[in-house]
């Protein structure tokens, strides 16, 4: 019986040791070089958009912009008259595109808002009507 034991401990051990230089030769092999492309965002071409009012006062409501105005811009800062921003493919501004500045269009909309100074996104104000 006790040679049976030792045969078949024999045999497991010659065959992990068979799996692991099997294993340790794979490592040597040459493989062929994985490359990583990296994570890249798409750009996309930001298009003027007028802040109409369709809606409500909100600014940074996409729903309120369109591609033609509706109110003139002019030198006053008192509000926010057109943007710089992506179509978020229902013809909107994308509010979540991140600007080349590293801020989303929201966010710059919202600083332009309480600075009155334009930045990558607001182009230009316009008076209270």
């Amino acid at each position: 019986m006790a040679t049976k034991r030792n045969s078949w401990l024999r045999a497991s051990a010659l065959a992990l040791l068979g799996l692991g230089l099997a294993y340790g030769t794979q490592s040597f092999i040459e493989k062929e070089e994985v490359k990583v492309e990296p994570n890249t965002t798409a750009t996309r071409a930001n298009q003027t958009w007028y802040n109409n009012e369709l809606v409500d006062s909100d600014p940074t409501n996409p729903a309120n912009y369109a591609l033609t105005p509706k109110f003139e811009c002019g030198d006053k800062t008192e509000e926010i008259c057109s943007i710089s921003a992506p179509d978020d493919g229902s013809g909107q501004p994308d509010m979540t595109y991140v600007q080349s500045s590293g801020s989303t269009v929201e966010s710059e909309i919202q600083d332009a808002e309480s600075t009155l100074n334009p930045n990558t996104t607001v182009q230009a104000f316009r008076s209270n009507h």
